[in-house]
């Protein structure tokens, strides 16, 4: 008797669901008939095995952490495992890739599930490590509260605007800090745009840690996901200028700008923004409406 199945999973952990939590991401220890077996409950009589024969054409056993999933990644999981588990906790920007995926989670195949969650994956581990990293630049600073040229021993310091260096100090950092605090803290909760430039420039470099980093993972995620993170995250992308050469009339040109982009205006909230945190807000003056 042949009996020919098109088996079709819209939830990876549907096929995985049989073996023990140490062993179902191993493409070694789960064979695509122990998966089906697991599955569909196929039982096989001792002394018939040789008379049993479970054949695929086409299977494709994946990591199975997934939006939704909850747990420890088991042991031997792959780089692009452990960072989708991670993005299962960052739903804070689900609406922000509802366009680039067509559709809300629902409606979204096994692909796109998964590399939704990597993305995400991608930001809430770039969030953290900016963040710790902080920390450090914040010591190294205060250890060299007279070597003017200290930032550039800095892991995210030294990836703002050099222009400005000569402002980037303890008391500098330490409001630096507060702001990317903030702006990860949204990224896991609710869509707001950053209220300062402070706050852009923080957002900025972690998604361009993010990007670093899904360069080093080699996986396949939509073409342009980090343009598209840029045009629904930010309201527009006027702090790229800061990255460009200037001079005194650039600068001048900066603080002149609407919203001002000065180094003076860093921590000023713009108009109708949301407040920000009171470490990381500047209330001298308010920009004119963006």
């Amino acid at each position: 008797m042949r009996i020919d199945l098109d088996l079709v999973c819209a939830h990876p952990d549907d096929l995985v669901n049989g073996p023990d939590d140490a062993s179902r991401m191993s493409a070694s220890a789960l064979t695509a008939e122990d998966a089906l077996l697991s599955m569909i409950g196929v039982s096989v009589a001792p002394g018939a095995e040789d008379l049993v024969r479970i054949e695929s054409s086409s299977v494709a056993i994946v990591d199975s952490q997934w939006q939704g999933t909850s747990g420890s990644v088991p042991a031997g999981s792959s780089d692009t495992a452990k960072v989708a588990q991670a993005g299962a906790r960052l739903e804070g920007i689900d609406w922000a890739l509802n366009e680039l995926f067509g559709g809300a989670t629902g409606d979204a195949s096994a692909s796109e599930l998964r590399q939704r969650t990597i993305i995400k994956g991608l930001v809430w581990n770039a969030s953290v490590m900016v963040v710790d990293c902080l920390f450090d630049d914040v010591m190294q600073l205060a250890d060299a509260a007279d070597d003017r040229s200290a930032w550039r021993e800095t892991h995210v310091i030294s990836q703002l605007p050099p222009q400005y260096a000569t402002h980037y100090d303890r008391m500098f950092a330490q409001k630096f800090l507060a702001a990317t605090i903030e702006v990860t803290s949204r990224l896991s909760a609710s869509p707001v745009y950053p209220p300062t430039v402070a706050h852009e420039l923080a957002l900025k470099l972690v998604l361009d840690e993010a990007q670093r980093n899904a360069d080093r993972l080699g996986g396949e995620l939509p073409s342009g996901w980090r343009e598209h993170l840029d045009t629904v995250l930010f309201q527009d992308l006027d702090v790229e200028s800061l990255f460009a050469d200037q001079d005194e009339t650039t600068k001048r040109d900066a603080a002149a700008a609407t919203p001002p982009l000065d180094f003076a205006s860093w921590f000023i909230p713009y108009a109708h923004a949301p407040a920000p945190a009171p470490y990381a807000s500047d209330d001298l003056k308010e920009p004119a409406g963006r």
